[in-house]
């Protein structure tokens, strides 16, 4: 029971982080494209500044887009912003496949939140002998639940995932998740046999 509630809520963590990326990229490509075009005149390290922070708001890991050490030059500039370009080109192709990925997102956002407080207390309940049944019932419904709104969002939440730094964090908590959900759902039959 704890170990789903944790993997839950870990689960819960990483939709959230991602779960703005698809609104954040429209205004961001406007940005980027101003600038390009030269619709927008900055400096080399008004570029860089920006580019830091597109990364962090999409998750992209380019933090160390330059080394603070480094001398920002027109060249270093042009070559992050190419750098920072592709990535953001093929999120955006992602997201063209999927229109509705921000919804996708956030509905399993809202989703897997809202099965989180019922999984906690059913911890509770589940220490007390009279409720241990009850508490058994109600977590193989809790994670049929996780299990449909994990899967339902699991296409846009991977692809979005595979260009930021979380993707193999995911991963490694997606089979973590299937594994407890099966056990859990194992108990279902044991339950009724």
């Amino acid at each position: 029971m704890k170990e789903l509630a944790n993997l839950a809520a870990e689960y819960v963590d990483i939709v959230g982080e991602v779960s703005d990326i698809p609104m954040a990229t429209v205004f961001i490509g406007l940005e980027l494209a101003a600038i390009e075009n030269g619709e927008k005149t900055l400096s080399a390290k008004q570029i860089i500044s920006d580019l830091r922070a597109w990364s962090k708001e999409l998750k992209f890991g380019f933090d160390s887009i330059m080394d603070s050490s480094q001398t920002i030059t027109d060249e270093s500039a042009a070559q992050a912003l190419k750098q920072f370009r592709s990535r953001f080109d093929k999120l955006e192709r992602i997201l063209e496949r999927k229109k509705d990925a921000g919804y996708i997102l956030g509905s399993t956002h809202h989703g897997a939140s809202g099965l989180l407080p019922g999984i906690r207390t059913n911890i509770t309940a589940y220490q007390v002998p009279a409720c241990i049944s009850n508490a058994e019932n109600t977590v193989i419904t809790s994670a049929k639940k996780l299990q449909k709104i994990i899967n339902d969002g699991h296409e846009v939440l991977d692809n979005v995932l595979s260009v930021t730094q979380g993707n193999k964090d995911y991963q490694e908590l997606k089979q973590k998740l299937d594994s407890r959900m099966q056990n859990i759902l194992d108990m279902q039959g044991t339950k009724h046999s």
